[in-house]
């Protein structure tokens, strides 16, 4: 699982990165809002205790870094966190996934590109009540990117996207763009 991991998330990238033809490099941190996995623990209603029915949601923390290969494709390991329980701490959820993210650019101007994507990877989650780790588990991890914005401003983009799965419904964040050669 290891070699699989360091492949996806360290290797492909670099060899990917060979062929580029751009020489951009970036890297991201965003916040989303509302997970599919959030979601659907609400739905089950699994958030709430009798104690404590009422429920936190934190930002889910999304960082990464991804390489444009070709004019219309960049490609990098991408990182997410996702945090939510009770309003007392009575039961928590904690999420961590390991993606890879393909983005597709449509259309790219010098102020502006718009993207669509897609991450897959290993999410792995734990369930706690009372303090007391209940539940682990490791599944596989996905985000769609609907429809996305970069918006330049020097070597930072405003980066905003809608989708679905581990990252959230929407995610706002920012993104340095690396000009010059890294390896």
């Amino acid at each position: 699982m290891k070699r699989l991991i360091f492949f996806f998330f360290v290797l492909l990238p670099v060899f990917l990165s060979a062929q580029r033809s751009s020489g951009k490099y970036f890297f991201y941190v965003q916040g989303g809002y509302l997970s599919a996995w959030y979601v659907k623990e609400a739905m089950q209603k699994s958030i709430a205790t009798e104690t404590d029915p009422h429920n936190h949601k934190c930002i889910i923390l999304n960082a990464g870094f991804q390489i444009k290969v070709s004019k219309d494709w960049r490609v990098g390991p991408s990182f997410t966190y996702d945090h939510f329980g009770t309003k007392h701490r009575d039961v928590e959820f904690h999420s961590f996934s390991y993606l890879l993210r393909v983005d597709r650019i449509w259309k790219e101007t010098k102020q502006i590109s718009i993207y669509s994507g897609l991450s897959l990877g290993i999410n792995s989650t734990r369930r706690i009540e009372e303090k007391i780790k209940k539940d682990y588990s490791v599944n596989p991890g996905w985000q769609i990117y609907l429809l996305g914005a970069d918006i330049r401003i020097y070597e930072f983009l405003l980066d905003i996207n809608a989708g679905y799965g581990v990252s959230g419904i929407l995610n706002m964040g920012i993104k340095y763009r690396f000009l010059k050669k890294l390896l």
